[in-house]
């Protein structure tokens, strides 16, 4: 005969079981029922053809409960773990807070208690607490978005002062500064590699008279023409920047003299051969060109710059629209 309280022990475990609310089953190690509390028979009854605790699951909780197995059975015991059951096919799915014991012959015990739904004051306050989350995040949304845009701004603000820092404005060539230098840094490459460089100093022929005659907005339309003609008869590899005034500086690196010629040249006839007018009235415009070669064991690049200015001044003396060469 049992001791009484052992009989009391009995009793009330299986009054628990029977009365909870929670859900009490023994499983194997796939989640097959094997024994159920009147509870979770309740739920079964509305799903006649489930026949293991994880089709009452939600999918999103079956890969936590299959872990829950595994430690279950290697530990003795897991949890808690909160899964969501599915009571019925269609109710939306209620969070339990699950426990799992292993038992004999690789059975387990499956505790789990239902975690309660909010009150009306608690799913008012959720319902509070979810709306100021979702604006507080459109508003970092909109933040996140203004703060690009402005990082945007300030990109194309820097490249427009990164381009006037080094562009002239008119012509839309290098300015003075960035050509001088390009070509300072080219004077101390073709000394350190022992190669050739070369630069052009270009000069619009009688530029004041057409300044005079047409005026400033002519004047600067020709400048502007002859920049592109002179950036078109270019190399890619070369430099070209308006010096000052009419004066354009071209710089040509790994260019002998002979090359810097033939250039020179070709860029002549290209503004010698251009048509320029203002309004109905066609005028002729060319250019005078000094070239020198760099002498990488006597020069540097004030001296090669000086004998590019002798040459387009000699170019000049001679008549105009001509190339002249510098000579020791």
């Amino acid at each position: 005969m049992k001791d009484p309280g052992e009989r009391l022990i009995t009793i009330g475990g299986r009054l628990l079981i029977e009365q909870s609310s929670s859900l009490i089953a023994l499983i194997d190690p796939r989640g097959g029922l094997i024994e159920t509390n009147p509870r979770l028979q309740q739920i079964l009854a509305l799903q006649p053809d489930a026949q293991s605790i994880l089709t009452l699951l939600d999918p999103s909780s079956r890969p936590r409960f299959h872990k829950q197995i595994q430690q279950a059975l290697a530990e003795q015991r897991a949890g808690p773990t909160t899964l969501n059951f599915t009571e019925n096919p269609t109710a939306i799915p209620q969070s339990y807070r699950c426990y799992l014991t292993a038992a004999a012959d690789s059975q387990l015990v499956l505790l789990a208690e239902p975690i309660a739904a909010l009150d009306q004051h608690g799913a008012e306050e959720y319902m509070r607490v979810t709306s100021e989350l979702s604006t507080t995040t459109r508003s970092l949304q909109k933040i996140s978005y203004e703060l690009t845009q402005k990082q945007h701004m300030l990109e194309d603000a820097l490249a427009k002062i990164e381009l006037i820092a080094h562009v002239d404005e008119l012509t839309q060539l290098l300015n003075r500064r960035s050509i001088m230098l390009r070509l300072t840094e080219e004077v101390d490459r073709a000394k350190r590699y022992s190669s050739a460089v070369s630069i052009l100093m270009i000069d619009i022929d009688h530029f004041k008279q057409v300044n005079d005659r047409y005026g400033h907005q002519v004047g600067d339309k020709v400048l502007r023409s002859c920049a592109r003609l002179l950036r078109q008869s270019t190399r890619s590899t070369d430099y070209l920047g308006r010096y000052g005034g009419e004066e354009f500086l071209c710089v040509l690196p790994m260019t002998s003299e002979e090359a810097a010629v033939v250039l020179s040249e070709r860029l002549r006839f290209s503004i010698e051969h251009a048509p320029f007018a203002a309004g109905a009235t066609a005028f002729p415009v060319t250019i005078s060109v000094g070239a020198a070669e760099l002498d990488r064991q006597r020069d540097t690049f004030e001296q090669l710059l000086s004998h590019a200015d002798s040459a387009l001044y000699q170019a000049k003396a001679n008549g105009r629209n001509r190339v002249e060469v510098w000579r020791a």
